[in-house]
């Protein structure tokens, strides 16, 4: 074993969890919907913002796992160019989807009559709040472990993504929060299909 296949092993234990939580969320959700009508409850109601940020999420988890696969050539990250600090900034990505992935769906995600439209914008604060930090370290990762400028276009990318989110923070406003969240998804498309559509 090497020492990249040493570190990454909680990194990527932690991106699991958060994706099988997303998943588990979600299936109950989908699986209170098949049996409301029959039971007589009422069903869960989806918004397609908050849907938007989960597919945002989930994609983003798998494509944080992909894009670190180049770390494991020591030709690109060399040993010795580890160290604790690394390792903990190396953590720190998957750490703020695993948050992300627990309070993007509510706990009681099963319960009849959910509206996940009250959800988002009760705690938009918070789940606006994940995402900027998931951009941030998005950035720092391009510049510490892919040795990207800060005026590359990935970099200018997330610079705008960090700005364009910071007003979503402190506004309730639905079609604030619609217009961004396009916006950002433009994007978050763009940069999938640009930059990781090959190892």
């Amino acid at each position: 074993m090497d020492r990249f296949e040493h570190l990454s092993m909680v990194v990527f234990l932690i991106l699991g969890i958060g994706l099988v939580k997303l998943m588990t969320s979600f299936g109950a959700v989908m699986s209170r919907n098949l049996t409301a009508q029959a039971e007589g409850r009422e069903p869960a109601r989806f918004y397609w913002v908050h849907s938007l940020l989960m597919g945002m999420v989930f994609t983003g988890m798998i494509v944080f796992w992909w894009n670190a696969y180049p770390l494991n050539d020591t030709a690109f990250m060399p040993d010795d160019e580890w160290n604790l600090f690394i390792y903990l900034l190396f953590l720190c990505s998957p750490m703020a989807y695993f948050l992300v992935s627990d309070v993007l769906m509510p706990k009681d995600a099963g319960a009849g009559g959910l509206s996940l439209r009250d959800y988002y914008y009760k705690n938009s604060t918070l789940l606006i709040g994940l995402c900027l930090l998931l951009q941030v370290l998005s950035l720092v990762n391009l510049l510490v472990f892919f040795n990207d400028v800060i005026t590359s276009s990935r970099c200018l990318g997330r610079v705008a993504l960090i700005v364009m989110l910071t007003p979503l923070m402190f506004s309730k406003k639905e079609a604030l929060h619609k217009t961004v969240m396009c916006v950002f998804f433009l994007g978050f498309l763009y940069s999938l299909f640009k930059y990781h559509t090959h190892v």
